[in-house]
This record gives structure tokens, C-alpha cells and sequence, in this order.
């Protein structure tokens, strides 16, 4: 077949135009339809996203209750100052747990009432989250064997 003739293109072709994005802000729109009917939001997308709020929250409060029995603890008579370090240390990342939760939540709402089609998942903020608890932990633990030398 010659390529250089007019003759309408194949299936395959079309098919591919179909799905082909703009590769610069002036090139031409594509030829995606666009969405006429409004996405459909069920009661259950509004409780999923409370039942992740509310699984956010039970983790924070977990840290923040741990962080005040290890300072609790640590603040005897013979506490060393190294447990309530450690406590203060874990405090803001089980605050920031609590801000992270609360600000998905939010967005996320605010989406689902806007009735936008996603994306919903957040890649960024639990590996942040998991960095901070992991260099607290670190940082305490060199800070125990620190001391555990000295001794």
C-alpha cells in the first residue's frame, strides 16, 4: 500500500490517534471525549475515606501515647535523660501523623463532594512519614548506644 495516498486511515491508526495527548501547551487538543455525565459518588466513597482518616488517627495516637509513657517513665528518680529525649523525639512525628491524616482527609473530601474522578492516593506523604519515624528511631538508638559506649 502506498503511504503517500488520501485514502482514510486504517483502525489501527484511528485508534492510536484516539489516545494520543498534545506534546506541547499550543499543539492541538486531543480527541479524548470528554466526560458528559457526572461521576457517580455512592455513600460508601464518603465512609472510606472517614475509615482512612480514622486508621491515620488510631496510628498517631498510638505514637503520641507511646512518646508520653517512655517520658512518663523516664522522669523518675533515677531516669536518664537519654528516654526523655527519645519521648520528645517521637512526639512531633506522631503530631505530623496527625496533620498528614487530617489534611488527606480534607482534600480528599473536598474532591469527592467536587465530584472529581481521582487521583485519590498520595505516594509523597507516607514515605515522608515512615522517613521521620525511621530517623527518630535511628537517631535514638545511636544516641542509647552512644551512652551504652560511655558507660
Amino acid at each position: 500500500r502506498n503511504f503517500n495516498d488520501s485514502s482514510p486511515p486504517g483502525f489501527l491508526s484511528r485508534l492510536l490517534n484516539v489516545f494520543s495527548l498534545p506534546s506541547s501547551p499550543g499543539a492541538a487538543p486531543s480527541r479524548l471525549k470528554q466526560r458528559k455525565v457526572p461521576v457517580k459518588v455512592e455513600p460508601k466513597v464518603f465512609f472510606a475515606n472517614e475509615r482512612t482518616f480514622l486508621s491515620w488517627l488510631h496510628t498517631s495516637v498510638t505514637l503520641a501515647s507511646i512518646s508520653i509513657a517512655i517520658i512518663s517513665f523516664s522522669s523518675g528518680e533515677d531516669g536518664s535523660e537519654t528516654g526523655q529525649v527519645y519521648g520528645l523525639t517521637l512526639l512531633p512525628v506522631s503530631v505530623c501523623f496527625i496533620v498528614y491524616a487530617l489534611r488527606q482527609y480534607t482534600v480528599r473530601a473536598a474532591m469527592i463532594r467536587r465530584r472529581e474522578p481521582g487521583p485519590y492516593e498520595d505516594l509523597a506523604g507516607p514515605t515522608v512519614l515512615a522517613g521521620m519515624l525511621m530517623v527518630s528511631i535511628g537517631a535514638n538508638f545511636m544516641l542509647k548506644l552512644s551512652q551504652v559506649v560511655r558507660e
